[in-house]
């Protein structure tokens, strides 16, 4: 009987787990992407609305689901806590999943609400781009480096050393998801996460160098974790 409450325990922790993460993920990629939508009154979008945007998205995530899921709201985030011990690999597949689904649902919410004209106006909306004055190889490596940042501002906060500031850890990762936004927007429209350039391309079936917004924060997450639990972990003396 008590093997058979621990499995029913366990169920109900996973599938916490993996509608907190799906939820966080279907509410970062809502927002961020909404005010991607052509302006109803402008009819422009630019780089300081995109960015103020997408950290306030990544802010309001942590803020509500943070202390149940952690909220990774990208793979990156959860192939680097596997790496830096915080994450089994089998629960880093459902919270995958999960933000896959969740991001196909924030996206598809849009899609619901917003006429069909503006969506019309530009049937890519919040499609991640390549710039034309760049080629695939530094595309490749701007969402790496841009990625990696982030990478290794999540090992940071999840480092023991660091846990007596907590508090304003949505602030801080909302600031960042700023910044890297400002940074490399113009370059590739600085993704730095799978799951929010995934649900974007599947909805408007625009999969041209998709491959550049999964390949560069992946390396990031694995380069990353690796570099930080085995470099910047270790106690120091």
């Amino acid at each position: 009987m008590c093997t058979g409450r621990n499995i029913r325990r366990n169920i109900v922790h996973i599938g916490t787990i993996a509608l907190s993460e799906a939820l966080a993920t279907c509410i970062l990629v809502f927002i961020t992407c909404l005010g991607s939508v052509p302006n109803m009154a402008l009819e422009t979008i630019g780089i300081v609305q995109a960015a103020i945007t997408s950290g306030m998205a990544v802010m309001i995530a942590i803020f509500i689901f943070g202390h149940i899921s952690g909220a990774h709201v990208n793979p990156s985030v959860s192939l680097a806590a596997v790496i830096c011990g915080h994450l089994r690999l089998t629960m880093c597949v459902v919270y995958i999943v999960s933000q896959l689904i969740g991001s196909s649902i924030g996206y598809g919410l849009i899609r619901a609400i917003t006429p069909y004209y503006y969506i019309e106006m530009d049937m890519s909306v919040c499609v991640n781009s390549v710039s034309n004055s760049i080629t695939l190889g530094q595309a490749y490596l701007t969402e790496l480096l841009l990625s990696l940042v982030l990478v290794w501002a999540n090992c940071a906060a999840w480092d023991e050393r660091n846990q007596n500031k907590k508090d304003s850890a949505p602030l801080k990762f909302g600031f960042l998801i700023a910044g890297l936004t400002f940074a490399g927007a113009g370059y590739t429209g600085a993704s730095m996460n799978p799951a929010r350039s995934f649900a974007p391309a599947l909805w408007n079936w625009n999969w041209e160098n998709h491959w550049v917004y999964w390949a560069g924060p992946v390396s990031a997450g694995i380069f990353g974790g690796i570099v930080y639990r085995f470099i910047f972990s270790k106690t120091i003396q």
